[in-house]
């Protein structure tokens, strides 16, 4: 009987561990944004080391955000042209808010996936998204990989041309965040 009491209270103590744990505020302590753009002949990449951003576990919620501004393709013709079309001032953001689908295990160090459904602001026109999240708790906080896909068009961004030929429609997107409790 006392050894089933102890099993019962550790038990009880480890639930109610996982539960403060999934209550917690994680914050973007280091993250990057990248894009992948192709054309029939060449492909490049624009990135950004300047992800912000918070994911609630007691709420669900999720906010991501990223300066367009500090968004480089390696190429300063390309960026400049890129701003335009994005009209930054205008638009100075591309934003992410949304709720997960499910919370996480924090007892498990192994990569989780959930789902985050919500709102994606891309020169100022929004569309409802979901993306794949991959969360890996470890010794430093929570490691997150998302990776998903958008037409530019869907967001009224002209298709940039280079050399007479149009960049594809089908851009790809990943980030990589490491997420530490607030």
């Amino acid at each position: 009987m006392f050894k089933n009491l102890i099993f019962q209270t550790l038990a009880l103590i480890s639930f109610m561990g996982s539960l403060t744990a999934a209550a917690q505020v994680y914050t973007v302590a280091n993250g990057n944004v990248s894009f992948d753009a192709a054309t029939p002949v060449s492909s490049y990449q624009g990135k950004s080391s300047e992800l912000r951003g918070s994911m609630d576990f007691a709420t669900q919620k999720i906010s991501f955000s990223v300066l367009v501004e500090s968004i480089t393709t390696d190429n300063e013709k390309r960026d400049g042209h890129m701003y335009e079309l994005l009209q930054i001032k205008k638009n100075p953001n591309v934003v992410f808010e949304g709720i997960l689908d499910s919370g996480i295990d924090f007892g498990k160090k192994t990569a989780q996936t959930v789902e985050a459904e919500g709102n994606f602001t891309l020169a100022g026109t929004t569309n409802k998204v979901t993306i794949p999240l991959v969360l890996t708790p470890n010794e430093k906080g929570l490691q997150m990989t998302a990776f998903w896909s958008v037409r530019i068009t869907d967001y009224n961004v002209e298709r940039p041309t280079f050399m007479f030929i149009k960049v594809k429609d089908r851009h790809d997107l990943n980030v990589e965040a490491l997420l530490k409790e607030k």
